[in-house]
């Protein structure tokens, strides 16, 4: 499956990123940032309020991604480039990478733009905290996917202001393979037939397990992204399965099998 493909490179990309910043943690170069219980209740509440305004102000919904998006896929950019070469040269490919996602509007660059930028963020937020913390982390979030889809409904639709403003936050999954040189647009027409959508949220945050285990051993951090892998499997096997087709919670059972897989590695 295209997705599986998109999501393992995407895991490999950022796991080997995290490993290699290794180095700048023991030099302490990189400090991690300070967590709180209260500090994550706040961005949640913060984000949700956020999702609800932005699905009412459709003008300013679709500026405000557009312009977060460019954000993420510069800087992720520049982390994955810096864990490899050497500075300014990773500053300048990084630039390079957000102008052709910038000019060039087909579903193969949005997909290379989108691997970078979701590798690159959520391999350095990784390597800054534990294991545990991260564990902890996919739960709560976890709950929260299953409340924002089936409850308030909020994701949904922030889902949808997603897609019409052209700001996907997310790789656009072709079915076959030459669909990779549509336009964006005119793949949007045709999602749910030709492209899915699979969030950025489904792969940055199992990858955020997978990168704080490179800092302890590289091969436990390929074990849990293997089985992160079969946690986006299992998604496809029950999105597929729906009776009628409707959104779902993805991040839970990816989660799940994200931890099962710390788990065992935990065992070794």
């Amino acid at each position: 499956m295209n997705e599986l493909f998109l999501f393992g490179t995407t895991l490999l990309l950022g796991i080997f990123s995290a490993y290699n910043f290794i180095p700048l943690i023991e030099k302490s170069i990189i400090e991690p940032p300070s967590f709180s219980w209260d500090g994550i209740v706040i961005f949640l509440a913060f984000f949700t309020i956020l999702s609800l305004i932005l699905t009412k102000f459709k003008k300013i919904n679709g500026v405000f991604l557009k312009f977060f998006l460019l954000i993420v896929v510069f800087s992720g950019s520049q982390i994955i480039f810096g864990s490899m070469v050497s500075s300014p040269t990773d500053l300048f490919l990084a630039l390079f990478i957000a102008f052709i996602f910038l000019t060039v509007h087909n579903v193969l660059v949005h997909n290379v733009s989108i691997m970078l930028g979701i590798a690159g963020v959520s391999s350095l937020l990784g390597v800054t905290i534990s294991p545990q913390y991260a564990v902890i982390l996919l739960v709560l979030l976890s709950f929260y996917d299953i409340v924002a889809v089936y409850w308030t409904k909020h994701m949904v639709y922030l889902a949808k202001g997603m897609v019409e403003s052209g700001a996907i936050f997310g790789f656009v999954v072709p079915s076959n393979i030459k669909d990779l040189f549509y336009h964006k647009q005119e793949a949007r027409q045709e999602l749910g037939d030709r492209f899915m959508i699979l969030g950025s949220g489904d792969i940055g945050l199992p990858l955020i397990l997978a990168s704080s285990m490179a800092v302890v051993s590289i091969a436990q951090a390929l074990i849990v992204g293997l089985f992160a892998l079969g946690g986006l499997f299992l998604t496809h096997i029950i999105f597929v399965n729906q009776k009628t087709r409707k959104p779902m919670a993805a991040l839970p059972p990816i989660a799940t099998l994200t931890i099962i897989g710390y788990m065992v590695t935990q065992l070794w």
